[in-house]
């Protein structure tokens, strides 16, 4: 059974995308766990190229190519294919650190959480230090607590618990 899938749009991004989804590859995780859904944006580069190598190589990818039509969108038709109990959407331009996902993934898993929210760090230059994450507590929160707490309110490092009424 798939746990999770992993939702990443490709638009122009060819200096940064092998990266992003070799670090996916990195979690300590068995390929029959999760899933990767490329959702190329109409991208206009050598994106596609850049990673077809490893396409290729993994039982776990699902590519969906469609004209550009921005982010959301290209998020939602991941979404709307999306096998895994959990979702979470990378953007091409992130990197995962290193078997940060597993621990994670398994505590929501194991607890059903609805949404889990991973620490994380901007990286501007090659000199920046990674910290491995640790789960240390978890807190039973409103979606409305969570909007309103949330400063940083991005969708990238929350793992979102994929409800059984919105699939088909």
């Amino acid at each position: 059974m798939i746990s999770l899938s992993i939702i990443v749009p490709i638009y122009n991004v060819e200096k940064y995308v092998r990266a992003c989804v070799e670090s996916l590859f990195h979690q300590e995780l068995d390929e029959d766990v999760f899933e990767v859904i490329i959702v190329n944006d109409g991208t206009e580069d050598n994106s596609m190229e850049v990673i077809a190598d490893i396409i290729n190589s993994h039982s776990n990818f699902t590519v969906i190519n469609q004209q550009n039509q921005g982010l959301s969108i290209a998020r939602n038709n991941g979404i709307a294919i999306a096998k895994g109990e959990y979702i979470l959407l990378v953007d091409s331009d992130d990197l995962l650190v290193e078997n940060s996902l597993k621990p994670i993934l398994y505590k929501a898993l194991e607890n059903k959480i609805d949404i889990a929210i991973a620490e994380f760090m901007e990286i501007k230059d090659k000199g920046a230090e990674y910290h491995q994450p640790t789960i240390q507590y978890i807190e039973e929160t409103s979606g409305r607590q969570l909007f309103l707490t949330d400063s940083k309110n991005y969708v990238w490092h929350k793992l979102l618990l994929l409800s059984d009424k919105n699939r088909n």
